[in-house]
């Protein structure tokens, strides 16, 4: 984890900064607003994401903890255990920049579409997620997991798409 955020993180956000600065002849207006927008609705997203996952997860209605793998990345992150503080941190530091990055990924390619789209992004994400994580996070309960997974991604596309839907811009209306 510490090679990928190194060697890809900080990269990917230089290249931000990159593209921020080409914008003026890209068209700055729709791109700036992407970023900006994304942003924003990917937090928005983050915190629906966050929240119905709580929810669940203190209602008992599933015998999985939502939070887990935040832990774990952070854990990752920081070679300290999962209880530490450092990885704490570290780990919702981690989660809240996918979910802003997601954000600005879905605006790049989307702009305002209709807000079932983001519904569809977060579905899409869900999908690549289950590739991936059960390989990684100790997953006791796997339909407990993917249905708390599911319907946090489903919130997260929400919120997103909501968002992006009202104040985004497309490409076409430079």
């Amino acid at each position: 984890m510490p090679f990928f955020l190194t060697f890809f993180g900080v990269p990917s956000v230089l290249g931000l900064f990159l593209l921020a600065a080409y914008a003026r002849r890209i068209n700055a207006k729709v791109f700036l607003n992407c970023l900006w927008v994304g942003l924003v609705a990917g937090l928005i997203g983050t915190l629906a994401y966050d929240g119905a996952r709580w929810i669940l997860t203190a209602s008992n209605v599933f015998d999985y903890n939502g939070f887990k793998a935040i832990l774990i990345f952070g854990s990752w992150i920081t070679g300290q255990e999962t209880h530490e503080v450092g990885a704490i941190w570290a780990g919702w530091i981690y989660h809240f920049w996918n979910g802003l990055s997601f954000g600005v990924f879905y605006t790049l390619m989307l702009g305002r579409r209709h807000w079932l789209f983001g519904v569809g992004y977060g579905l899409v994400m869900e999908v690549c997620m289950l590739g991936l994580f059960p390989m990684f996070v100790q997953v006791t309960d796997q339909f407990d997991f993917i249905m708390l997974s599911l319907i946090g991604h489903v919130f997260y596309g929400l919120g997103l798409g909501l968002f992006a839907q009202r104040y985004g811009m497309n490409w076409s209306d430079a």
